[in-house]
């Protein structure tokens, strides 16, 4: 297995998932291998709610084995594709969506800042999922509203321009990715710029 520990930056990565309930567990525990050069079984996942602090559901997160911190992961699902995310130094958080998916009615009244205006359905995705990163990342979730973030038009590179009602705006960099049908973001706690690589997995690596 290659070690790939020395990597300063973040790992996205997606798959077709098929009807693999576990898909999204699969692939982020083999990325989380592959990025810190573990052994995967020695890998165990968690989740913690924002909201209610349950164990059950929420924020994924690697459980810590000794004094060794754990990479920071992400994960997100959507009509058979999963896509995570790993970072070794930041909170991190992924969200895709199809590229029709924020079309239904009501869309501005639960999304959108009063300054923020996209015209399509395509753009309207591609506000919600960088919003959804974003909010993954600073570990808000739910417990934050949606429409008190202001970013950048959905045709310009994702900036976090206002975030009304909080007094710490976060440092974030957020970076569109390029998925045939969906649209997709990664947000990274940081206030320097990122390296972001980028794969594809084959179905196969889902399967074992």
């Amino acid at each position: 297995m290659a070690d790939v520990s020395s990597l300063l930056g973040v790992q996205v990565t997606w798959a077709a998932a098929g009807a693999r309930p576990d898909a999204a567990d699969r692939l982020l525990k083999r990325e989380v291998s592959r990025f810190i050069g573990c052994a995967e079984a020695g890998i165990e996942l968690g989740r913690l709610c924002s909201t209610c602090g349950s164990s059950e559901h929420g924020r994924p997160h690697v459980v810590r084995r000794g004094r060794k911190r754990p990479p920071y992961v992400s994960l997100s699902r959507a009509d058979g594709l999963v896509i995570v995310a790993v970072s070794k130094a930041n909170p991190v958080g992924v969200d895709i969506e199809p590229i029709d998916g924020a079309r239904f009615s009501g869309f501005a009244d639960v999304a959108l800042h009063p300054a923020e205006r996209p015209s399509t359905v395509d753009q309207q995705a591609v506000v919600w999922v960088r919003k959804e990163s974003l909010l993954k990342a600073t570990g808000d979730g739910l417990r934050a509203d949606p429409r008190s973030i202001r970013l950048s038009d959905a045709g310009e590179p994702p900036r976090l321009l206002e975030w009304a009602g909080r007094s710490d705006v976060p440092s974030v960099q957020l970076r569109d990715l390029e998925i045939v049908g969906y649209a997709a973001c990664v947000s990274i706690v940081t206030d320097v710029e990122v390296p972001v690589t980028t794969r594809r997995a084959a179905p196969a690596e889902l399967s074992g």
